[in-house]
């Protein structure tokens, strides 16, 4: 749907560097499994991709890419002080993306989705603090 609205769209599936999953599925073309995953973002981290779900994705996505944990809570970091937001793990990864790979987004309108708060505060404060 965004596409046909705005065809110049780039449209990026971000996942974590530590449950990779998904991103090696949309890169293959095909349901890739890993023996584990190890990331702070748990609402994205799954070993297994639900062959629909990659089936969307191969529709929409024209990159998938892998961004590390300490990007991500930078990003978390980023969002809370210039935003107010406090951001659970996988609601940081489009901030992420950018802040990974800079120049690829420069002087370009960026658009990410940040949902969920779903964070318990104690790791919430590990994960923020300097």
């Amino acid at each position: 749907m965004l596409k046909s609205l705005a065809p110049g769209v780039e449209v990026m599936c971000v996942q974590p560097l530590g449950a990779p999953a998904m991103t090696l599925s949309w890169r293959q073309r095909r349901v890739v499994t890993t023996e584990s995953m190890n990331t702070i973002a748990d609402g994205v981290a799954g070993r297994f991709p639900i062959p629909e779900v990659l089936d969307d994705l191969l529709q929409v996505a024209d990159d998938a890419v892998l961004v590390r944990e300490e990007s991500i809570t930078t990003g978390m970091r980023l969002l809370l002080d210039h935003a107010g937001l406090v951001a659970e793990p996988s609601a940081a990864l489009g901030v992420a993306a950018v802040l990974e790979d800079r120049e690829r987004f420069a002087g370009r309108h960026v658009v990410t989705i940040i949902c969920g708060s779903n964070v318990d505060p104690e790791a919430y404060r590990r994960w923020t603090s300097r």
